[in-house]
């Protein structure tokens, strides 16, 4: 073969991978974008109230938004100081209070709101993560990018975490494993309970050991001493193997199909345009062909592209 020949043939194949990965990267922003478009759209649908008070409620929560979330934070400080320490006096009572004044202040705030609003039913289905920020105030911090907005990302959220779970049955897997556990802890208790050296002596023990058993940690703090509680303990190592495989195996395919889907849709649309565009350039060809022989142009199935039509001739006089 001729090496420019060669090379054109190099040349038209760079030229072709460099247009697929431009169309796909534009393939891309557009979902982003739509994604967007369509996230914006939910939380201008779940806004809730309609009226003048919207506009005031709004720009109230827009205000405030982030002093309440400074307020999650601190709440969130003196819980953990609380919980960790060992202050004892005044000083375990100051954040113990100060726990509580946040925890009034975020109520306050929040029935203030439902108490403004018209609709408090619409207002409250639109934001249904905010019994979530009224009980624990360290997720204040998601009013920083909008109750709705974050109600509309949970709720996609949950919604791709069941599909995960119902994708190639991996609920049913789970549901199995989990029952596996169980019992094998309990067949470990039986074993272990009176055994001479045994470290498992309760159930609670028995679970603790089959959980880090099958998910392949091993403390190393419970283990079986017996031949039995041995067995049940390979069962359990084998099995929490298959689960690290299924589960990492699924979620993987999950994605791809859903990567695959996406370009499934996008193949179809493009193979819809070129079967039109294939269906014009035969009309075309076909008049093309009739203007070369003389004869007659089929009509064409655009009405701005069809030739001129010839004016009528007047009848010949005798």
């Amino acid at each position: 073969m001729d090496p420019g020949q060669e090379g054109a043939e190099a040349s038209s194949a760079a030229l072709k991978r460099i247009h697929r990965l431009e169309r796909q990267e534009r393939d891309r922003i557009a979902r982003e974008l739509a994604t967007a478009d369509r996230r914006a759209q939910l939380t201008e649908d779940k806004r809730g109230p309609t009226d003048i008070r919207r506009e005031k409620l709004k720009r109230l929560e827009h205000a405030i938004r982030i002093p309440m979330a400074v307020l999650g934070v601190a709440w969130t400080v003196c819980a953990i100081v609380v919980l960790t320490s060992h202050a004892s006096g005044t000083t375990s009572q100051g954040f113990v209070i100060a726990l509580f004044v946040i925890w009034s202040i975020v109520v306050v705030e929040c029935v203030v709101r439902y108490l403004v609003v018209p609709d408090r039913r619409r207002y409250l289905a639109c934001r249904q993560i905010e019994p979530a920020l009224i009980v624990v105030p360290s997720f204040q911090v998601w009013k920083i990018i909008g109750v709705e907005r974050a109600t509309v990302l949970w709720g996609e959220g949950v919604e791709r975490f069941l599909a995960i779970l119902s994708h190639r049955g991996l609920f049913r897997v789970l549901l199995a494993a989990a029952g596996l556990v169980f019992l094998g802890a309990w067949l470990d208790l039986l074993f272990e309970n009176h055994a001479a050296g045994s470290n498992i002596h309760s159930y609670h023990d028995a679970l603790w050991w089959a959980v880090v058993t099958v998910t392949t940690v091993g403390y190393g703090d419970r283990f079986p001493v017996t031949e039995g509680g041995r067995a049940v303990a390979v069962v359990l190592m084998l099995v929490g193997i298959g689960l690290i495989g299924v589960l990492t195996a699924t979620v993987a395919s999950f994605f791809v199909q859903e990567h695959a889907d996406a370009n499934k849709d996008e193949l179809k649309a493009a193979h819809e345009n070129l079967g039109a565009r294939l269906t014009d350039m035969d009309g075309r060809l076909a008049r093309i062909e009739a203007a070369l022989v003389g004869g007659p142009f089929p009509p064409l199935s655009d009405p701005d592209t069809a030739p001129p039509q010839a004016p009528p001739q007047p009848p010949a006089q005798n």
